[in-house]
């Protein structure tokens, strides 16, 4: 019988720490003990029965415990939500009730909460998180303060009632500092500026707030923001268009799933189209009147590549204008490399790929036997009016001489032209 299971009772005091279970000293502490002498006691048969009572209580008790944390950790997870919070004091606002809304893809604005300012104007709201970052806004009395959120941040506005939408700032996040200068800087514009001013302010902006921002809900609210009654950047003047592709392109590499960006790329074309069709009232590409209309953007490579280079050298030129990302490119590009074949060391292909995605872009043109450049429509606006390109596939032939011959819409006409 091993030693380990024999315990000694020393005037009813249990010995190696028995005492401290109290199943076992319970049945230990009732035997008699004789003149103080130490008696050795068995207790195999007792402490193997007491053992397995004890296991069975425990286990019974872990397994409760474990359904129990584990139903808690489910419920906590369940009524978990991702939130931001908003706080600050509006001085002299003690009382009053401002509004948190938020606007739609339409443009409109609905409220999302509303808060009544403690004593000294202090505040404090938490709100569910935008799935992508958005615009918010605080009213009170028909003014306004803006500002982004990106997901959980806390944002910090103070103001107070007299000057509320006027003067404020706001901290938490970087945008949002970036947004208080901002509009700090357009409340300093000037009215009745003259269009020449007008249009430096909208450059300086654009360099300052947007160009190295890409996908910044910030770069979205500064294109779309409104003043008095016109937009700052306007999608139907000609001039604006590449300041919306610009950002479009941003978006959709960064955020191609974001609501945003399907917004701003359907806002880019057809401002691309508009400003193409006032173009065409005054531009004619007849070939008795036109000479070459040079284009140089990079190919796969990075090299940059210049029309002028390979047209009037003594070859037909086709310049293609097409997206390599279109569901039809694999079928066009097809046809156009049969004719290219055909009339291999007669003429030469240089595709305009208008595609927004580099990436994918690339690893199509490598596969391409001509020359085929990256020009998405935030950089290629001004050869795309000076070609009046409306439509895509579209495509330009040059004679060996460089003077531009025509200009045809479908593969069928393009290889009786180049003959």
């Amino acid at each position: 019988m091993r030693e380990s299971l024999v315990r000694y009772v020393y005037s009813g005091i249990v010995e190696k720490g028995v005492e401290k279970h109290p199943f076992l000293f319970g049945k230990i502490y009732g035997h008699k003990i004789i003149n103080h002498q130490c008696i050795r006691i068995k207790i195999i048969k007792f402490a193997k029965h007491n053992c397995k009572i004890m296991m069975k209580y425990f286990n019974n008790v872990f397994i409760k415990t474990v359904s129990l944390s584990l139903s808690c950790l489910l419920m906590l997870a369940a009524c978990k939500e991702d939130k931001f919070k908003i706080k600050g004091e509006i001085s002299g606002g003690d009382d009053q009730t401002i509004v948190l809304e938020k606007s739609d893809f339409n443009g409109r604005w609905f409220t999302v909460d509303s808060i009544k300012l403690k004593s000294n104007g202090a505040f404090n709201l938490s709100v569910a998180a935008p799935n992508s970052p958005d615009i918010y806004r605080l009213e009170y009395n028909g003014k306004y303060i803006y500002f982004p959120v990106d997901s959980t941040e806390t944002i910090t506005v103070n103001s107070s009632l007299s000057e509320f939408g006027h003067d404020f700032t706001l901290s938490g996040s970087s945008n949002a500092e970036l947004m208080e200068k901002f509009e700090k800087e357009l409340m300093a514009l000037p009215k009745g500026v003259s269009v020449d001013s007008l249009a430096d302010f909208k450059k300086n902006v654009y360099s300052n707030y947007m160009k190295d921002s890409q996908g910044s809900i910030l770069s979205y609210y500064i294109l779309t923001k409104i003043v008095g009654d016109k937009p700052l950047y306007d999608p139907n003047n000609p001039t604006d268009t590449k300041y919306f592709g610009a950002v479009a392109t941003g978006f959709k590499t960064v955020r191609p799933d974001d609501p945003h960006t399907k917004l701003l790329e359907q806002t880019t074309l057809n401002s691309l189209k508009r400003r193409n069709v006032e173009a065409g009232k005054y531009q004619q590409l007849e070939a008795e009147e036109i000479s070459l209309i040079d284009i140089e953007f990079p190919d796969e490579k990075g090299k940059m590549q210049k029309l002028s280079e390979i047209a009037g050298k003594g070859k037909k030129v086709v310049v293609i204008f097409s997206l390599l990302s279109h569901p039809d490119s694999p079928a066009l590009n097809m046809e156009l490399a049969e004719i290219y074949n055909r009339n291999k060391g007669n003429v030469e292909f240089y595709n305009v790929s208008l595609d927004d995605d580099q990436y994918a872009w690339r690893e199509s043109a490598g596969n391409i036997p001509w020359i085929t450049v990256f020009a998405p429509a935030s950089v290629s606006g001004e050869v795309m009016a000076k070609y009046n390109v409306t439509e895509i596939p579209v495509f330009f032939i040059y004679d060996a001489d460089g003077s531009l011959s025509g200009r045809v819409d479908n593969v069928e006409d393009l290889e009786k032209k180049i003959r």
